[in-house]
């Protein structure tokens, strides 16, 4: 049953991971093709995400490298949807978030992906970050309990505590109706991977979720 979890959630995050990631002509070609269509209206279907109903991609590979640039890397006086977890964080200074991100990831072993120079708290290290965690599981060379409570606590201090702000940024600024539906499809992932974790970070602890 957890190496079943983990298999699903790593399918999700890379999923997400891949369609949030920097746009390049090649993940251009992937979001006009029925491939990426059939997959993303599963998800959404899955974890009851209003489906994207329009065209997904840009005219061209410009096109969509400009949009996604518009959305989440400029704007005055700031992007109108960024993807940075301290953004959202309104408690903490951005150094002690950015701070926390890397003890989690010194811990067990993250790396960045390669080509990845955002920074610790940007969405798409946290996703590989939660991808990590869960190859650790499925391969057994960390004990599951340690993996376990530091998916819960990272999620209850950073992953899950700001997708769905991002996701209502995202509708009330009306940005393309994929990364709409993208965002919305984060926080409902994050949102149930925090409920699954709990259960049994609690049964372990002797604590109730």
């Amino acid at each position: 049953m957890p190496n079943a979890l983990a298999e699903t959630r790593m399918a999700v995050y890379s999923f997400l991971l891949a369609a949030l990631a920097k746009p390049t002509p090649a993940q251009h070609a992937w979001f006009a093709g029925p491939e990426f269509r059939r997959n993303l209206d599963d998800l959404c279907e899955q974890f009851g995400v209003p489906l994207a109903m329009g065209e997904l991609a840009a005219a061209d590979a410009a096109g969509h490298e400009a949009r996604y640039i518009a959305c989440f890397e400029v704007g005055v006086p700031e992007p109108p949807v960024p993807l940075l977890a301290s953004h959202y964080n309104r408690r903490e200074p951005v150094s002690q978030v950015i701070h926390e991100h890397l003890l989690f990831y010194r811990r067990f072993g993250a790396r960045p992906a390669a080509g990845n120079i955002e920074p610790a708290d940007h969405l798409l290290t946290e996703l590989a970050f939660l991808v990590r965690l869960d190859e650790l599981l499925r391969a057994g060379t960390v004990e599951a309990e340690s993996v376990l409570r530091a998916r819960h606590d990272f999620l209850s201090r950073h992953g899950a505590a700001w997708p769905a702000k991002a996701a209502a940024a995202a509708a009330d600024k009306d940005l393309p109706e994929v990364y709409r539906a993208l965002l919305a499809l984060l926080a409902a992932a994050v949102r149930q991977d925090l409920e699954l974790t709990a259960a049994p970070v609690a049964a372990v602890g002797g604590e109730k979720p």
